[in-house]
């Protein structure tokens, strides 16, 4: 089931999850008009679909070219873009669910009758930690250790996007170092961009 594959996709990082979703809805999103007409494929118009939503959303560094990214010419985004991203989608319940989840299990079921009982394991450690959301992973040579994450003090909420870290440890201790600053700074400054009434005193 779709609901299902969503966790392969976003727990372990599953490419071959994302090529399937292409494939198998690429026709459903389709704009004959904007795509290309009949012959494009429903690959092809899944991705067409990625960069018009990309655009929908404010999006305005981003290109897709694949539904994995993984490198490829054109394919491109930005720190900025990627939270903007992680905002919309953390909007939808189930997307909230799904990246709080730590892991999956699901047996898969073939044509033939054979079944494979199978666990997604979220690819996420901040998960574990008190006030951290999950968002995503990601790993290329090209980009780096990335990671997209959210979380949440005193009743407000802030997406942080790291790109281009040395390691998969450093994109946590990068992450985490950079929610510190926000929270000390944010605290100073207010949530809303004005001085808090303590540093206006101060001041």
């Amino acid at each position: 089931p779709v609901s299902e594959l969503l966790y392969g996709l976003m727990l372990p990082s599953g490419n071959d999850a994302s090529v399937s979703f292409a494939e198998n809805f690429g026709e459903r999103l389709a704009d004959k008009k904007a795509d290309g007409g009949d012959s494009t494929t429903a690959y092809d118009s899944f991705i067409a679909a990625m960069n018009r939503k990309a655009e929908q959303i404010g999006m305005k560094s981003t290109h897709f070219e694949n539904p994995h990214g993984l490198p490829s010419e054109g394919h491109q985004t930005t720190a900025r873009d990627l939270a903007q991203l992680a905002y919309a989608a953390f909007k939808l319940p189930g997307f909230r669910e799904l990246v709080a989840t730590p892991q999956r299990g699901y047996t898969v079921d073939s044509v033939t009758g054979y079944q494979r009982y199978i666990v997604w394991r979220y690819t996420y450690q901040l998960l574990r930690t008190e006030g951290y959301d999950g968002i995503k992973t990601g790993t290329t040579n090209a980009a780096g250790s990335c990671l997209v994450s959210t979380a949440e003090r005193d009743g407000h909420r802030l997406i942080i996007a790291v790109l281009g870290s040395t390691s998969s440890d450093a994109r946590y201790s990068d992450t985490r170092n950079l929610y510190r600053w926000a929270w000390r700074d944010l605290v100073k400054i207010g949530y809303n961009g004005k001085p808090t009434k303590s540093v206006s005193k101060a001041n």
